[in-house]
């Protein structure tokens, strides 16, 4: 993250913001001068930059690591690629300081990797809740917000013992699933704060990123529904949940579809499909959607790869990089 975690830091150099907020940079056992540049942000801003560097663990094990170490009353993430908008941050800090709700969620940005252009700005629940007023949780419905939109309360994290998958990419589902379960109260701003890069190569949502790390959005997936069975007890939050996985379930459909469709990765989309079939039949019925998985169900998988050249090529022909198309 060397070549964009000035980018991401600079987001907080504001008089105001510094004064307000603590920033955590986890070296997760870097080999670039990720430590150097926040050892540099540490010397120069005492007090609200701090570096904490660790083995090699993997994006969960920074959130953990994270979790451990932070002292303010509320706690968000931040990717080292991606950045907060440095205008909107003094307000929304401040509509925090008034705010006791567990959870918060705020709008958030999509720009490109290339150019930096703003590609869209995210707010979808803004047409059926209050704007920054305190809801129960009831309230929002089915709404499970993004990653990205998430500010929670750290005495949340820590009372509830939240801890997340180490050695393992997409690990964001999972915190989204166990923040929700343990919150009471929710409140929500129009403010976009969090900006999320797209286009980047290499990034867990890119082709190469999911080729490669498509097994471990799958574990991260599986242990996400067997927490949903055992741990939402609320029958509200356990549908609100059950939408949100069901829409996992369907991305990990559509990560296999992405991969070379070779005889082994054949194998191991069977054996996923088998699992969802016999374990949890809520979500293999309403997954991935269309009818290319009833097809391939009938067929038994006849023709699995050429569904999967049909689909890369025609991210290739819309020259997207990612699936934000799907």
């Amino acid at each position: 993250m060397e070549k964009t975690l000035r980018e991401a830091l600079d987001s907080f150099l504001a008089p105001q913001v510094q004064e307000d907020v603590e920033v955590l940079i986890i070296d997760d056992g870097s080999k670039d001068s990720t430590a150097a540049i926040g050892r540099e942000y540490e010397e120069k801003y005492p007090g609200t930059y701090r570096l904490i560097s660790k083995e090699n663990g993997g994006w969960g094990s920074t959130l953990n690591a994270a979790m451990d170490a932070a002292s303010g009353r509320y706690f968000k993430q931040l990717d080292g690629d991606d950045y907060y908008f440095p205008e909107n941050l003094p307000g929304f800090l401040e509509f925090l300081k008034g705010c006791d709700a567990d959870l918060i969620c705020s709008a958030f940005g999509i720009f490109e990797d290339e150019s930096g252009g703003i590609l869209s700005v995210e707010s979808r629940i803004r047409e059926f809740v209050d704007i920054h007023k305190t809801l129960d949780m009831k309230e929002i419905g089915n709404f499970v917000p993004a990653m990205h939109a998430v500010t929670v309360k750290t005495s949340v994290l820590r009372d509830a013992g939240i801890r997340l998958t180490e050695k393992c990419f997409y690990t964001d589902l999972e915190f989204v699933v166990k923040v929700f379960n343990n919150c009471r109260t929710f409140a929500y701003t129009e403010l976009p704060v969090y900006m999320y890069r797209i286009g980047r190569d290499g990034q867990s949502m890119s082709v190469t990123g999911i080729r490669k790390h498509y097994r471990e959005h799958q574990q991260v997936l599986l242990g996400c529904l067997d927490y949903w069975r055992e741990e939402v007890k609320e029958p509200w939050k356990k549908e609100a949940l059950r939408r949100r996985l069901e829409k996992a379930c369907t991305m990990q459909y559509m990560f296999y579809y992405a991969l070379e469709c070779n005889r082994k990765q054949k194998k191991e989309l069977i054996e996923f499909d088998r699992i969802l079939l016999e374990q949890y039949p809520e979500f293999a019925q309403e997954a991935e959607g269309g009818h290319r998985l009833k097809l391939l169900r009938k067929f038994h998988f006849t023709g699995y790869w050429i569904l999967g050249h049909q689909n890369t090529s025609k991210d290739r022909k819309l020259r997207r990089h990612i699936f934000e198309g799907n």
